[in-house]
């Protein structure tokens, strides 16, 4: 995964970006546990990357879905870890790409309280990640 062929991001350093590839587009991702690393990528259409450009609240909302579901798959003392897969991929994308705004709000505060996550991490997590832009 390289920045060299970016089309969009919201920020530099440890954020997403989606590149084009000979064969499409790419949402690129990175995730950390522990002491272990990733970089995750799928493929994704132009519908989603306009869709991606055009609300920045919905990129956001992409990011911590994917990252905090992909964190649950491996890292430091994971009992089964394993790779996130195309289809738990697209289930997310289908979800915070295409349903409405509201449906999304209330989908990422059900999120957060099965992630044990306090009513406020996304918004610290957006911050994080993308800066005062958040």
């Amino acid at each position: 995964m390289s920045r060299a062929s970016e089309v969009y991001s919201l920020s530099k350093g440890y954020s997403p970006f989606i590149y084009k590839s000979e064969m499409g587009y790419m949402y690129c991702f990175p995730v950390s546990s522990g002491h272990a690393e990733l970089s995750v990528e799928f493929p994704i259409s132009e519908q989603d990357l306009e869709i991606l450009k055009s609300d920045a609240f919905r990129f956001k909302a992409f990011y911590f879905i994917l990252f905090r579901e992909t964190q649950a798959t491996f890292g430091t003392g994971h009992p089964n870890p394993r790779r996130y897969t195309f289809e738990e991929f697209e289930a997310v994308k289908k979800r915070v790409l295409y349903l409405p705004e509201i449906e999304l709000k209330n989908y990422i505060k059900l999120f957060s309280k099965q992630m044990n996550l306090a009513d406020d991490y996304f918004k610290t997590f957006s911050k994080n990640v993308f800066g005062k832009r958040s």
